[in-house]
């Protein structure tokens, strides 16, 4: 017999938390639904947001990236770096931009080979990586920062472009990243067996997918996610330094937890975490409009990260069986004789 409760899909739920949010909104601010406001929650989501598509690759796989914010970082001092000390044409920043993929690929296989091949713990080793990213782009930068200086080259035009002369480029972005993954997810062989991996590795190799290939990919393009929102950022902010991006991970881990992703593997989407990037930044924006002690804004995404885990724990569980409805468990006791 099929479950009546409106509230046991998981997008109704979805729904009913962000409804329960905008009646807050709607007694305590009414100005957050003005145009201008969701055009901000939408920027500052925009970042992380490109990168939550190359991290839910990962995830999916059983890996998890901790060197988002820190390859995001590096990336773009390279980029900008090389740009300013090569005349800031068009041309430099072609040649800055492939250095800097370089450098996303070079972190990818890194990342990748240490879980896959070495079996190496991808917590610790991202977590590793993070710290030497972050050492090298100082290093790089000599402990200071670089200003993007030149305001008609395309460097400049990546974030302060608006499509049809409304939609912000980062936006747009974001979107478009969202969209190829959620294709490439749904759509492709690839996606099928990242799915495939990630839920039970054994299995997939029995079939013949190369399990490690797949796992080395998926980091690759989530160092790439990373380096691409680096690069936006550096363009919207007209400054980069060794500590851009820097606790980006929370956010995006935080997006992709609240969307359904499992962090063990095998089970999320990109809608759920187009919806999880959504909602953290509806919070971070209700934290300030409702004058709310910004302190307090990290405190509530870990107590959100927590609830989230653990709803999708149960989830899982129930979804697999392994949590009987409270009615079959009354069915299922024993009755006693009278």
């Amino acid at each position: 017999m099929k479950n009546r409760n409106l509230f046991a899909n998981v997008w109704a739920q979805r729904a009913l938390i962000l409804a329960v949010l905008l009646i807050i909104m709607l007694i305590g601010n009414r100005s957050f639904f003005s145009l201008g406001n969701l055009r901000t929650i939408l920027m500052s989501i925009a970042i992380y947001g490109t990168m939550c598509c190359g991290m839910l690759l990962c995830m999916l796989t059983g890996g998890i990236d901790l060197a988002m914010g820190s390859t995001a970082a590096f990336t773009s001092v390279v980029c900008l770096w090389y740009y300013n000390g090569h005349g800031m044409t068009d041309g430099a920043f072609v040649v800055g931009l492939i250095l800097a993929i370089a450098c996303a690929v070079a972190v990818g296989i890194l990342h990748g080979i240490c879980d896959a091949y070495l079996m190496l713990p991808s917590f610790v080793v991202t977590l590793a990586t993070s710290k030497l990213l972050y050492g090298l782009a100082s290093a790089l930068l000599k402990g200071s920062f670089i200003h993007l200086t030149n305001t008609e080259g395309f460097f400049y035009k990546i974030a302060n472009t608006k499509l049809f002369g409304a939609i912000p480029m980062p936006i747009v972005i974001f979107l478009a990243a969202a969209l190829i993954v959620g294709l490439i997810l749904a759509l492709t062989v690839f996606g099928r067996r990242v799915y495939a991996v990630g839920a039970n590795r054994a299995a997939a190799e029995l079939v013949g997918i190369k399990s490690r290939s797949f796992r080395v990919g998926c980091y690759v393009i989530c160092s790439l996610s990373a380096c691409l929102g680096g690069i936006v950022l550096t363009s919207m902010n007209y400054i980069t330094s060794a500590t851009t991006a820097q606790g980006y991970e929370m956010m995006i881990m935080l997006a992709l937890v609240v969307g359904g992703a499992d962090i063990m593997g095998g089970y999320g989407d990109i809608a759920g975490a187009v919806f999880g990037a959504l909602l953290a930044g509806i919070v971070e924006n209700m934290i300030v409009m409702l004058n709310i002690n910004t302190n307090y804004s990290k405190a509530v995404q870990g107590v959100i990260i927590v609830l989230a885990v653990a709803f999708n724990v149960y989830n899982n569980r129930k979804s697999a069986g392994l949590i009987a409805p409270r009615r079959k468990r009354a069915e299922a006791a024993p009755k006693k004789e009278a």
